[in-house]
């Protein structure tokens, strides 16, 4: 008999015992219930586990697990994906879910019956409220890529359009997030696991606000290379992180071949520098307004 739930949660907890009982509160009232919640704790912290343990007495699928040492955020978003495949090898779909945001109780429905559906689609996600500590707004506008059949004019406009942070908390195929590589060790490493799942399938925007983010109003690479590379930030992290992500699809797809059967190695380069051409065209217009300005 199949114990494994369709769907397993993976939250990378860090710190937050203050947002934690909110977020499991609003995650555990789903109105789809066929899911495993995975924490692991990569800043162990007295509060933390308590919190999850009470929870788990009345959810018997909450899992709670600590790090000996820190991971940083990288290596955690990859070991909670790690120890739910392990647990539940034959789920479905997975979502990282994290230990500060809100989620309505329709959430998960929503999105497990997109991908139910939409066979072509491999990410769904849904608009959402961004909040600060001083202000909150409607992110209404998303990114689509579902119902575009070329692997090549998918990752072309992902290159072109795509602003990550909101797919990568969406409901993913478990098999083809493993075959994308899950998180590498690079700068924007969400952006870069999600132009590595463009190449597999679509992507599809739910126009509903299910989702309550709280978020930081600046984005701050300096800030993400230290969570990032808690041990010390290699020098590679410091190229463009366009640059970085080609390096890693044309490793995946094109040395190692992990896109086959459904393309090769040489289609798996090609796509890489499709990437690449793509995204320094968006960042023309930025450098000709840089050169004008100085």
């Amino acid at each position: 008999m199949n114990t494994s739930p369709r769907v397993v949660l993976g939250l990378p907890a860090f710190a937050r015992p203050d947002s934690l009982p909110r977020a499991l509160e609003s995650l555990l009232s789903q109105t789809y219930q066929d899911f495993a919640l995975v924490v692991v704790d990569d800043a162990p912290d007295a509060k933390v586990a308590p919190i999850v343990d009470r929870y788990a007495r009345d959810y018997p699928r909450i899992t709670y697990a600590a790090n000996p040492a820190r991971l940083g955020m990288v290596g955690n978003w990859r070991k909670v994906f790690e120890e739910g495949r392990a647990r539940y090898p034959d789920s479905d779909y997975f979502a990282w879910v994290s230990d500060h945001d809100v989620w309505h109780a329709r959430w998960l429905e929503t999105l497990v019956s997109v991908l139910d559906q939409e066979p072509n689609v491999v990410v769904a996600y849904s608009a959402s409220l961004r909040t600060t500590s001083d202000d909150a707004w409607l992110e209404k506008k998303g990114f689509d890529t579902a119902g575009i059949r070329r692997a090549s004019a998918r990752i072309a406009r992902a290159a072109e359009q795509m602003l990550a942070g909101d797919m990568i908390y969406g409901l993913i195929r478990t098999r083809t997030l493993e075959a994308a590589g899950v998180f590498h060790h690079v700068v924007t490493p969400d952006r870069q696991v999600l132009l590595a799942l463009s190449l597999f399938g679509g992507v599809r925007h739910v126009p509903e606000v299910l989702w309550y983010r709280e978020m930081e109003r600046d984005f701050d690479l300096e800030r993400q290379r230290k969570v990032f590379f808690p041990h010390g930030t290699p020098l590679y992290a410091y190229l463009p992180s366009h640059v970085q992500h080609c390096a890693a699809l044309l490793w995946d797809f094109g040395i190692r071949g992990k896109g086959r059967p459904q393309f090769g190695r040489f289609a798996g380069a090609s796509y890489s520098a499709v990437h690449l051409w793509f995204s320094l065209a968006r960042q023309l217009p930025r450098l000709r307004k840089r050169a004008r300005s100085s």
